[in-house]
């Protein structure tokens, strides 16, 4: 897909110089120059306390047909990006681009000997929570329906999609990523296994995230309000 046709398709426009703060215009260039910044991602694991999110998922989501709190965390965390855009900026041939309306990319293990694919559910920021799940639903399906070789996604898709995986078997404490060589500064999202601390209960969630453009100062604000979202509000 060429860039003219992914910025249509996903509500993407160049980002301006002059529409960005004085930090930004220093740190969307310093933290990709190579003479300077060797590895701009920093990545963060964070105990994310769900309890009043699951009670709120309970009462008013698991009802949907199709719904898993899964799903349901990763329209969340697409509905909190609205309102805090450097999560949309991506990096693309060597300029900066905002977009309204990525797709979510998840990677999903099948088994056998393919054992994963990825699935891509397009307009999520758009699309009501009973949309999204029917959505999910239907391209899960088909990747375990799915038949032949494992053909990945084309690679300007996938490096600008949002990238949110799961990992429900798996407790984790710390979770890297390996390093793209498709330098899009995009976030990564993994969550894992839920889990029950002195009656409250928690998922880990593992954030590789590009210096550039975001920060913990910018995280912290944004993971202020996706739980705001989680509950309903």
């Amino acid at each position: 897909m060429d860039l003219s046709t992914l910025l249509e398709k996903f509500d993407g426009k160049k980002l301006e110089m002059t529409d960005v703060s004085s930090y930004e215009q220093w740190s969307l260039n310093f933290f990709h120059d190579k003479n300077i910044v060797r590895e701009p991602n920093l990545q963060m694991t964070l105990q994310l306390d769900v309890t009043k999110g699951l009670d709120y998922y309970a009462a008013t989501i698991k009802k949907i047909d199709g719904a898993s709190f899964s799903s349901y965390l990763m329209w969340c965390l697409v509905q909190a990006m609205k309102e805090h855009p450097y999560f949309r900026y991506r990096m693309i041939e060597g300029e900066w681009y905002i977009f309204d309306n990525l797709p979510v990319f998840c990677p999903v293990a099948v088994g056998g000997d393919k054992r994963f694919t990825e699935i891509l559910v397009e307009n999520p920021a758009h699309s009501s929570i009973e949309d999204f799940i029917a959505n999910y639903r239907t391209k899960i399906k088909q990747a375990f329906d799915k038949e032949g070789d494992f053909a990945p996604l084309p690679p300007t898709v996938w490096a600008s999609a949002h990238f949110i995986g799961n990992l429900p078997n798996l407790q984790f404490t710390s979770f890297q990523l390996h390093t793209s060589a498709l330098d899009s500064a995009r976030p990564f999202f993994y969550f894992g296994k839920r889990y029950e601390q002195n009656g409250q209960s928690f998922i880990p969630l593992s954030i590789t995230f590009d210096h550039s453009n975001l920060d913990p100062f910018v995280l912290s604000n944004f993971m202020a309000d996706f739980e705001k979202v989680l509950i309903g509000e």
